[in-house]
């Protein structure tokens, strides 16, 4: 091993003196002198060609109409997770502009955090939502090789969003709402592959603690569990493979 080689570990909360500390690795992992802005600098190119195939997207999905059934077909290998990655939960509202993600959608889901991650990379070598943490060279690299690898798109239209509704007095709620269609791309042609719906709703029962500041967002946070679980569940559904 270099002297330059460092040991990642699977956690960026703490940095303890002599350690550098990142939060997507699980395994302890040798790596070279390279540095974030190396990294970055190296796999732009590639990323931006992402994007670049992702922006035509946004006026195809806006001229579609809503799903009436599930229309995936292709037989194409399409894999969300793992090594062989090579499609992304994309919102529709972020492929416009992907460099500049995220846009404003409702219960944003933690698998459309790639593309904002390798956005956050390009433009200030911080992670998303961390501008002060320094991240690791190896999890840049991660991020950036998803993105620049990407080969399907599986963009989430929203088409309904009602937030749950509270009686305290009572004890009850209406539970909230969420419909989608996932459209399935392949981004170097911009072909519809077909698509799938969505649906989600709050569990019948959420507990509700008494020190919570805010009772609704917590009922919204477990819509946002619901269709979290929901999103994966129609995936792996309707596109055999796609996830373990």
């Amino acid at each position: 091993m270099s002297t330059c080689a460092r040991f990642f570990f699977a956690t960026q909360r703490r940095r303890p003196r002599g350690l550098c500390l990142s939060l997507s690795v699980f395994a302890v992992t040798a790596i070279g002198c390279e540095s974030v802005e190396d990294v970055v600098a190296k796999q732009k190119p590639a990323v931006e060609k992402s994007f670049a195939a992702l922006t035509p997207l946004a006026a195809k999905v806006k001229d579609l109409t809503p799903l009436e059934s599930n229309t995936f077909k292709a037989n194409t290998p399409i894999v969300l997770d793992g090594p062989n990655a090579n499609a992304m939960f994309i919102y529709a509202e972020d492929l416009a502009s992907p460099k500049d993600a995220p846009k404003d959608v409702p219960l944003r889901t933690i698998d459309s955090l790639p593309l904002l991650q390798c956005a956050s990379l390009l433009s200030s070598q911080h992670l998303f939502n961390d501008k002060v943490t320094r991240v690791a060279p190896s999890v840049a690299s991660s991020y950036l090789g998803a993105c620049s690898n990407v080969k399907y798109a599986l963009v989430i239209a929203t088409r309904e969003y009602l937030r749950p509704m509270l009686q305290l007095e009572t004890k009850q709620f209406a539970p909230g709402k969420y419909r989608a269609d996932v459209l399935v791309f392949d981004i170097a042609n911009a072909q519809l592959l077909g698509g799938f719906m969505v649906a989600a709703t709050n569990d019948s029962r959420v507990s509700l603690l008494d020190g919570d500041q805010n009772h609704v967002q917590r009922l919204i946070g477990n819509l946002e569990s619901t269709t979290f679980d929901a999103l994966r569940a129609e995936a792996k559904k309707n596109i055999p493979g796609v996830m373990p």
